[in-house]
């Protein structure tokens, strides 16, 4: 996917730029059922997002009662993660009422490497790189 410079002016020009978000949280001891009956509520709205490739919600629980979550993103483009995250990146778009329910939130970006069906980049800005013959 070769991402154009978007509305807001956060997409590189011409260069191929996929954008992996990873939500982790630990739900509090007890609260297991209320948080995953909202996130469950936030997956459909979340799947529907323009720009969004791939979502995944995984847990583990822990010794203690409570459980670690791990959402995992995958958006085409800087523009759409800001369309659907807002301005502040470093914080994770929740259901009213699930904040209160966790601890320890991170949020992380990382930019994809592998890029199916996309060519890799070459030694120059934004060019591909030959065959090997």
């Amino acid at each position: 996917m070769v991402a154009e410079r978007g509305a807001c002016g956060r997409c590189r020009i011409r260069v191929c730029v996929v954008i992996v978000r990873i939500v982790t949280a630990r739900v509090m001891p007890g609260e297991a059922n209320q948080f995953n009956a909202l996130i469950r509520q936030q997956l459909p709205i979340l799947r529907v997002q323009p720009g969004l490739v791939y979502a995944k919600l995984a847990r583990r629980f822990e010794s203690d009662g409570s459980e670690e979550v791990v959402l995992i993103e995958e958006w085409r483009d800087p523009d759409a993660v800001y369309g659907w995250a807002g301005p502040d990146l470093s914080k994770p778009r929740l259901l009213p009422g699930s904040d209160e329910l966790l601890t320890n939130i991170q949020v992380v970006h990382y930019e994809a490497l592998d890029l199916d069906g996309v060519p890799p980049l070459g030694p120059a800005f934004g060019t591909s790189s030959p065959s090997p013959d």
